[in-house]
C-alpha cells in the first residue's frame, strides 16, 4: 500500500497527516514506512516506524525510485509528497491513492478544489480537512463545503483537529500522545476504508483493544488538549453522534454511582465593559481556567482584566 499526502498550499498539514497515518500503521500492522523530504524531522528509532528521506530538491524520478525501494521492503508506505510531484507519471503509477489536505479556511477549500480541477490524475484523490476541531460534525461540514466546490471530489469521513505544539513535537519525536494516537487511528481507518487499500483495516477486535491500551498508556494530555477533546465530544453529542458503542466499550465503569457537586473557582466583582451586563453591576463569572491572580483571568466564557481587588464593600451578585 502506498498512500501520498499532499497540500495545495503549504506543507505542514500534509506532514502532520502523513506522520499520523504512519504512526497508526505501526500500531495496526507492527511496522510502516514514512517517505518524506529531508526537511521533515525524523521520528525516534524506538518506534516501529521506518523513515526514508529524499532531498528537498529531488526530482519526481528520484522520489519514485525511493518509493519503489520502500515498497520492496514490505508493509504500508506513506509519502509526504510535494504537490508538484503528484502530477508526475512515475510517481502516480506507484500510488494506491492520494490525499489532498485542506486547511480550515474557505480560501483553503477553494484553492484545493481549484488545484484538483487543474491537475486531474488517474489516481483517486481524496480531500482531508485539517486543523478542524469538532470531530464528526466538523468532517461533515467540511464534506458539505467541498461538495459545493467540487461535486465529484471524494472527501474522507474524518477531520484532523488542530495539533498543539507538544502534540506536533511528539509526532516528530516518535512519541505521539494519547490524543494524537487516537486521531491517527481514526485517520488510518478512514483512509483504508475509503480507498480500499490493503492492510489490517484497523481497528478490528484485538487490534482495537491494543490500540486503545497504547493510546491510554501514552495519554499525557495538557489542559488545552483535554479541553479540545471535551469540546469535540460535546459538539458530536449535540449532533446525535456521541457516544458511540466504541466510546463506551472501552470506558471505565462506575457502580454505586451518584451525582455530586465539586468546588469550581469563579470570580466575583463589579464589571465594566461586559457585552451583556450593565456597567458597574456585581457579577459571578463562569468557571476560571486560567489566571495569574493579579492582572488577568480566562473563564469558560471570556477574558477578564483584574483591576482592583475586593475591599470591604459588597453588593448583590447578578
Amino acid at each position: 500500500m502506498l498512500i501520498a499526502f499532499s497540500g495545495a498550499s503549504g506543507r505542514t498539514d500534509a506532514s502532520h497527516a502523513s506522520l499520523l497515518a504512519a504512526h497508526a500503521a505501526t500500531v495496526a500492522d507492527g511496522a510502516a514506512t514514512l517517505l518524506a523530504s529531508e526537511r521533515v524531522a525524523v521520528p525516534g528509532s524506538r518506534t516501529g516506524l521506518r523513515h526514508v528521506r529524499f532531498r528537498e530538491t529531488a526530482s519526481a524520478g528520484e522520489v519514485a525510485r525511493a518509493a519503489e525501494a520502500c515498497l520492496r521492503g514490505g508493509g504500508p508506505v506513506f509519502v509526504d509528497l510535494p504537490s508538484r510531484h503528484l502530477r508526475a507519471g512515475a510517481v502516480r503509477a506507484l500510488l494506491d491513492a492520494s490525499v489532498l489536505v485542506v486547511g480550515p479556511h474557505a480560501a483553503d477549500e477553494r484553492e484545493a478544489a481549484a488545484w484538483r480541477a487543474a491537475h486531474t490524475t488517474p489516481v483517486p484523490t481524496w480531500y482531508l480537512g485539517c486543523r478542524r476541531a469538532g470531530g464528526a460534525p466538523a468532517a461533515a461540514r467540511f464534506a458539505a463545503a467541498m461538495a459545493l466546490l467540487d461535486p465529484d471530489g471524494p472527501t474522507l469521513p474524518c477531520a484532523v483537529p488542530p495539533l498543539g505544539r507538544g502534540e506536533a513535537s511528539g509526532l516528530a519525536d516518535g512519541t505521539p500522545g494519547g490524543h494524537a494516537l487516537r486521531v491517527a487511528l481514526t485517520l488510518l481507518g478512514a483512509v483504508r476504508r475509503a480507498t480500499g487499500a490493503p492492510g489490517r483495516n484497523l481497528p478490528p477486535e484485538a487490534r482495537e483493544d491494543e490500540a486503545r491500551r497504547i493510546g491510554e498508556a501514552a495519554d499525557v494530555r495538557s489542559l488545552p488538549e483535554r479541553l479540545r477533546d471535551l469540546a469535540d465530544d460535546v459538539e458530536a453529542a449535540e449532533a446525535g453522534l456521541k457516544p458511540t458503542a466504541d466510546d463506551l466499550a472501552g470506558a471505565p465503569v462506575l457502580d454505586g454511582w451518584s451525582c455530586d457537586a465539586v468546588f469550581a473557582p469563579v470570580l466575583k466583582g463589579r464589571v465594566t465593559g461586559h457585552p451583556g451586563i450593565a456597567e458597574g453591576h456585581r457579577v459571578r463569572t463562569s468557571e476560571v481556567y486560567l489566571t495569574d491572580r493579579a492582572t488577568f483571568a480566562r473563564t469558560l466564557s471570556r477574558w477578564y482584566v483584574l483591576r482592583t481587588p475586593a475591599g470591604d464593600s459588597a453588593g448583590a451578585v447578578h
